[in-house]
């Protein structure tokens, strides 16, 4: 806890590589490129997800089909590649590599196991192709996410409405990602945890642990970055867990919640 706290005693929490922000920007405009490219191809149904989550307690995509045609995903994947190799040319050999050896890939087991949470298999296809590991899951990974946000989509009412309630607070209700990250509504202090997968906001309670459920007061404490006072990390004594937040309320600018 102390080097969590250690952190924020300086303007900048951490020390970024040169160019850190500026390649996720540019990661970002390609996922919305792509969102566009998809819509003409993707459209999954919209289904009940109040009711789904309150009878099952699973995240929606554990529970349904997204119909993601492997085909289709190959083809994000590789425009994916191309987008790497302009913006980290230094990695360049590594991505030759993975692209050299996607006939070796089962694009539809990888589609499943990133579903179901399965890391040890996207490991053993890496392993099986001979390509590099942590690199394929990278991109294996953000090949995915423009369509979790175009399956996640139809639900942004649904989750910030008043009928939505999940016992999982820290756990995307739509794509089952682990959030981190939070905001503070400027209108009335209202916390919406953030997926960065799948792009999805859900209410939950304003001071308590989203990972441990603790709300003893005064073991949940905040702190500000210095001279920033719409960035806060909340603590709690209790599992010593930490929430990263913006809070909109100190009238700071919109944060992208992708970056941030």
């Amino acid at each position: 806890m102390l080097e969590v706290i250690k952190l924020f005693e300086h303007k900048v929490p951490v020390t970024l590589p040169d160019g850190y922000v500026d390649f996720f920007k540019s990661l970002e405009s390609w996922e919305n490129e792509e969102l566009i490219k998809l819509r003409t191809v993707y459209a999954p149904s919209q289904l009940d997800i109040l009711r789904m989550l309150d009878e099952t307690k699973k995240p929606l995509i554990l529970q349904v089909n997204p119909h993601i045609e492997a085909d289709t995903y190959r083809e994000v994947f590789e425009r994916l590649l191309d987008f790497l190799n302009s913006t980290r040319p230094e990695i360049g050999p590594q991505l030759a590599l993975i692209k050299n050896n996607l006939d070796k890939v089962n694009f539809e087991n990888i589609i499943s196991s990133f579903i179901a949470m399965q890391t040890t298999e996207i490991e053993k296809a890496a392993e099986t192709a001979a390509i590099p590991g942590e690199l394929f899951f990278f991109v294996a990974d953000h090949a995915l996410r423009p369509f979790l946000r175009i399956f996640a989509e139809p639900y942004r009412n649904d989750l910030t409405g008043e009928r939505f309630y999940w016992d999982f607070s820290s756990t995307c209700p739509v794509c089952g990602s682990k959030s981190h990250f939070s905001r503070l509504q400027s209108e009335n202090g209202q916390r919406f945890m953030f997926c960065d997968r799948c792009f999805s906001e859900w209410k939950v309670r304003y001071l308590f642990c989203v990972h441990c459920g603790h709300d003893r007061p005064g073991d949940i404490r905040y702190l500000n970055v210095e001279n920033d006072e719409a960035y806060k990390l909340y603590l709690c004594d209790n599992c010593k867990g930490y929430l990263k937040t913006f809070d909109e309320r100190p009238g700071g600018d919109m944060v992208d919640l992708f970056i941030a």
